[in-house]
């Protein structure tokens, strides 16, 4: 087959091509399809280590193909990053933020982990609330809470915490 043919195939098509033939042309689109997301989402979680995080997952899919059992592909690459986060210990609670940096980006690291976790999973990955909350193994209903006090934070850190009040001049006749 060439490669043009595994364009059009489904993630979990290739990955089963993969896990019987072993063909990297096979393993190529998906990656191509996934890197760059799982990329965008370990440098906000975890700077420090990303590369090595990546590194493990891809050679760990490479050599040992999950067995995905309904899930999609993309729902199982998060997961397993996401363990890996959680078992790496941190030495700083949150990333060091440069000076000068995006505001967004800089008020997306300083959320709470879980909170910032669920934004990422959902607005940069474009994973559905239910596939987060299936990652995170909260409810679907804690998952929206998450999200929804996370674009608050986000918002509160960026304009300020006082809301300004609409101002009517006085009208004069």
């Amino acid at each position: 087959m060439s490669r043009k043919v595994f364009q059009h195939y489904s993630d979990e098509k290739l990955l089963d091509h993969y896990r019987e033939t072993r063909r990297l042309a096979a393993f190529e689109p998906l990656y191509n399809r996934h890197k760059d997301a799982l990329y965008r989402y370990c440098i906000q979680m975890a700077p420090n280590s990303t590369t090595q995080l990546l590194q493990a997952l891809w050679q760990s899919t490479l050599e040992n193909p999950p067995q995905l059992h309904g899930r999609l592909f993309k729902n199982w690459l998060f997961i397993q990053i996401n363990k890996s986060l959680q078992k790496q210990t941190v030495s700083s609670p949150q990333p060091q933020i440069l000076e000068g940096e995006n505001k967004v980006i800089a008020a997306i690291q300083k959320l709470p982990k879980l909170q910032r976790n669920v934004l990422l999973l959902h607005m940069e990955c474009k994973l559905s609330l239910a596939a987060v909350a299936d990652i995170e193994r909260i409810s679907l209903k804690k998952c929206r809470e998450y999200y929804q006090l996370a674009r608050q934070q986000i918002e509160t850190l960026i304009y300020g915490s006082q809301a300004q009040p609409w101002q009517v001049e006085a009208i004069k006749e």
